[in-house]
């Protein structure tokens, strides 16, 4: 599926997903590096871990919110690009929109597995799990530790990229299709 010549774009509504989950990720990334350089057992390690545990939620609802919306509204034609283009901008939206789902549930998974509530603007979300010390392993190292962090980081860089390379290389206005000016 190709674009015509006519210049589409994202509505209003998409385009306030997209970059209200982006503005999220970056508070996460942020949130998640003041927890760790702050000293452990002290109140302030605790705010950034209740925030960064708060936008996880966030991210996990809007993403959810979005993928209901492209349903009812889809979006435009894919660019006029090679069909290898085409398809590695398929399977990075499918893996971006799966690491938003996934990433937030594995964490609250760390969580949970202790028998310790999440934290959502200052309301409780309980344990539905239980101590369960291999969940909270499991989610560690293969959804919610540094390899998916690092997973992620590789997943923005290539959406950020992909970006770039259309607007200024290809110069067929992709990044502006998701701009509201």
């Amino acid at each position: 599926m190709t674009q015509s010549s006519d210049f589409q774009r994202y509505g209003l509504v998409a385009q306030a997903f997209h970059w209200a989950i982006a503005i999220l990720l970056l508070g996460l990334f942020l949130s998640n590096a003041m927890r760790e350089i702050t000293p452990r057992e002290s109140e302030l390690r605790m705010m950034w871990l209740n925030l960064h545990m708060s936008l996880g939620i966030l991210v996990f609802g809007l993403t959810l919110a979005r993928i209901a919306w492209r349903r009812l509204v889809p979006p435009p034609a894919l660019l006029d690009a090679p069909a290898w283009s085409r398809a590695a901008a398929t399977l990075g939206h499918l893996l971006l929109n799966l690491a938003t789902l996934l990433v937030p549930i594995s964490g609250y998974l760390r969580i949970a597995s202790k028998d310790l509530p999440a934290d959502f603007f200052g309301t409780a979300v309980p344990s539905l799990i239980g101590e369960m010390p291999a969940v909270h392993d499991f989610a560690k190292v293969w959804g919610h530790g540094e390899l998916m962090e690092l997973c992620f980081y590789a997943l923005i860089a290539l959406h950020v990229l992909a970006a770039l390379w259309h607007q200024y290389i290809r110069r067929d206005n992709g990044l502006h299709r998701m701009l509201p000016w």
